[in-house]
Parts: structure tokens; sequence; C-alpha cells
């Protein structure tokens, strides 16, 4: 596959795993096709291949649409950009246990069998006569370089916990809340049932433009 267009500043979707993460990649493929009913073939083929693998060697695939399998396409797919015809990404992560990565890919596809038949009527014009390929670029990762369940189950964990601390900090607030307490807008002047009048410093503007609320 061609490459020689891509520049590190403004890399191809396909090139830009390769340019950013190169550290991360432990294998590459590229591979073009000629015009075909269905472009994400290769794409396809790859993660049933990997899929296989993955099982064999006592393994499971993360689900796709999971936060394992979503971080390590999204987090390695390029902004858009100028890149507004139908660039698309499949990736896989093999993990034997919650807290064991065995595994991932990423295959990212210029689909110009898409281009040819759904683009404007330049693309597809250009596309039919020049002929070009369907390209599909695939990069296995280092299994150390990708997140696993338990980091996320982890994270998870943690911001339920700061959730509920943030939530009894609030109660307690409410609970203790006494005419002269200093908050962030001012101080307590009144309680009236659910309802507190602030008194506001001068340097500091109200809602309603008055020295109280």
């Amino acid at each position: 596959m061609k490459t020689s267009g891509s520049m590190p500043s403004d890399p191809s979707p396909q090139i830009h795993p390769l340019v950013r993460d190169e550290s991360e990649i432990i294998g590459y493929r590229f591979f073009a096709e000629k015009l075909t009913a269905n472009g994400s073939a290769t794409a396809e083929r790859v993660r049933g291949v990997f899929a296989r693998e993955c099982i064999a060697k006592g393994g499971r695939i993360e689900p796709e649409d999971g936060e394992v399998a979503r971080s390590v396409l999204d987090r390695r797919l390029p902004p858009r950009g100028s890149f507004k015809h139908f660039w698309s990404g499949v990736s896989a992560v093999c993990v034997r246990s919650p807290s064991e990565v065995m595994g991932g890919f990423v295959a990212i596809t210029f689909d110009n069998t898409e281009l040819a038949t759904r683009g404007d009527i330049g693309a597809r014009l250009f596309s039919r006569n020049s002929l070009m390929p369907t390209r599909t670029a695939v990069y296995a990762y280092r299994p150390d370089r990708i997140r696993s369940p338990a980091s996320f189950q982890a994270q998870q964990a943690a911001r339920r916990a700061d959730n509920v601390a943030e939530q009894r900090t609030q109660e307690a607030f409410r609970r203790d809340l006494a005419v002269g307490t200093e908050t962030n807008c001012g101080t307590v002047i009144q309680i009236r049932g659910p309802m507190v009048e602030i008194a506001v410093p001068p340097v500091r503007l109200t809602p309603n433009g008055q020295s109280t609320f």
C-alpha cells in the first residue's frame, strides 16, 4: 500500500497509529483490495482470526461496545478533520482475566466501495476512473499498553466512592447550616424552612443585583 502521501504532521488515518503510537505497536500490515461489495471484509477477517487465536490460547474477547475495546479504538483513531469520506475502524481486545490483557488490534479502513457508490459525484467519478482500491491498515498492540477490564472496574468503583463522599458532604452541609455559616456565595443571615438568605460581599454580584439573595 502506498503511504508516501502521509506526513507525520497530518497523517492519513491509516498511518496515524504508526506515527503516534510507534512504541505501542508490535506488528502491522497494510492491505489493498479491488472494489468489492464489502469494504470491511479485511477488517472482519482479521477480527475472526484474532478471536480464534484468542480462544485457542485460553482467552476471551472483550465486548466490542465495551470500555476496553472502545478505549483501544477511540484513542488511536485521529480526528476526522478533512478526512470526510468513509473511514472506519474495528478493534478487539483479548483477555485471560479481568487483570490480564493478552493482546489487541486496530484495523483502519478507507472503504473506497462506499466512496464510489455513496460519495458526491466528483468522488464517485474519481474512484471509478482511478480504480482506487479499498485499503486497510492493521496494527497489533502491546498487551501492557492496553487498559485491562480491572482498571476500568477500579476507576468506576473510585468514581462511585467519590460520588458517595460528595453526597455525604452535601448532606452534612445542609444539615448543619446555620445563621453565620460562610458559604461560597456569602454569609447565611436567615433560614426559613428550605430557603436560605445570603448576604453577599460587596465585591460580588448577585443574580438579582441586590446585596442579599
